[in-house]
């Protein structure tokens, strides 16, 4: 008998699908290089949290209760919190969907829509996660057309196929930063198939100015097949808890809720992002902050003339003369972690997430010398 996996039915397809590839965890990257500090600003974590609200909320549940505690399953549906979310939003509860991370969600739209196959459109230089959901779920992909400076609408509705049932949507897009305008969203919403869901992954929604930010989920009552994503890793600083959100139609909602694990998030993450959730004083002060950090990563990329993409989240994306991969390995050895962006067709580009006053200075004196001068 062939005991190979790979011959097991699908299996073979599954080793073609892109892998997500992580960094090394900090302390391994510290001990084989024989540092004695590392600046990590590869993940997009928000570097000034959490909050004591939530930590001493963490400590209440792990020290239990009655009615909860480590040795306890955790609400399956997440219904507090759900509760939460539906009234800081204005909806009711029952349009809420939890996940292990908006990212589980993601795989959850695409376990629903693609048990028969089908594609989705996803638009170039998108989070590696829409694609690999899409294509483990038994999906195609189909790519439109992108830039590290632009997202194309017209070119994702040009994109749809017959059998399409999913468009994916990063607004703001990871890795490039890019949003597009509420024109352009209201046009996709409007014109996009009715049977096509449209997935808007607004995981950095909160470093945007709310008076100007094109909220997808204004268009909620207009297009039933709209879901609007987001989480707590990064703004509510809560990466290490993994735990996210979807608002959508209670039909919708009820589909994926078909396919969600049962007790797919725990105690600590449910009860933190309930205080989270609530705290717009932190959200405000993380937004100043990543403001401020942009401006003085925009002014400092200038004198080294360095071309930076995108306005928007709690990262840049930024090109050099030098290979992404080589970048990233100088740069490593100085003590400072970046993500290479080869993996997302930008092969002289890195994603430099915003950290704290002295870490983003760490960047400059660890990249200036490699950049000699100039990107």
């Amino acid at each position: 008998m062939n005991s190979k996996l790979s011959s097991v039915t699908g299996f073979d397809r599954l080793s073609r699908i892109p892998l997500y590839v992580p960094g090394k965890p900090i302390q391994e990257v510290q001990r084989e290089l024989g540092l004695s500090r590392i600046v990590k600003l590869a993940s997009n974590e928000n570097p000034w949290g959490p909050t004591e609200a939530v930590k001493a909320r963490v400590a209440s549940v792990i020290a239990g209760s009655e009615f909860e505690g480590l040795g306890l399953y955790p609400v399956s549906d997440g219904y507090y919190l759900r509760k939460r979310i539906a009234e800081r939003k204005g909806l009711s509860v029952d349009r809420v969907v939890l996940g292990n991370g908006s990212s589980e969600i993601l795989e959850m739209v695409a376990k629903a829509a693609f048990l028969e196959g089908g594609s989705a459109v996803i638009p170039k230089h998108s989070f590696a996660i829409y694609g690999i959901a899409t294509q483990t779920a038994g999906g195609r992909v189909i790519e439109s057309r992108a830039s590290a400076i632009e997202l194309d609408v017209d070119d994702i509705l040009r994109s749809v196929a017959e059998d399409t049932r999913l468009v994916y949507l990063g607004h703001p897009n990871n890795p490039t930063g890019i949003r597009i305008e509420r024109s352009a969203l209201e046009r996709l919403v409007r014109q996009l198939r009715e049977d096509i869901v449209l997935v808007v992954d607004q995981a950095y929604a909160e470093y945007e100015d709310p008076a100007e930010y094109p909220d997808a989920a204004a268009y909620l009552d207009e297009r039933p097949n709209l879901l609007v994503l987001h989480t707590f890793s990064k703004i509510h600083a809560l990466a290490g808890l993994r735990i996210g959100y979807g608002l959508g139609s209670a039909e919708l909602m009820a589909y994926l809720d078909r396919v969600r694990s049962p007790f797919n998030t725990n105690h600590l993450a449910q009860a933190a992002a309930e205080v989270s959730v609530q705290d717009l004083a932190f959200e405000a002060f993380s937004r100043q902050k990543n403001a401020e950090a942009r401006l003085a990563f925009s002014l400092e990329a200038a004198k080294h003339r360095c071309q930076l993409s995108g306005t928007s989240g709690n990262f840049v994306l930024m090109e050099t003369a030098l290979p992404a991969a080589d970048l990233f390995k100088e740069l490593l050895q100085r003590g400072v972690i970046v993500r290479p962006m080869q993996g997302y067709g930008l092969p002289n580009h890195i994603r430099v997430t915003f950290g704290k006053p002295e870490e983003m200075d760490a960047f400059w004196a660890a990249a200036a010398p490699i950049l000699d001068g100039g990107c």
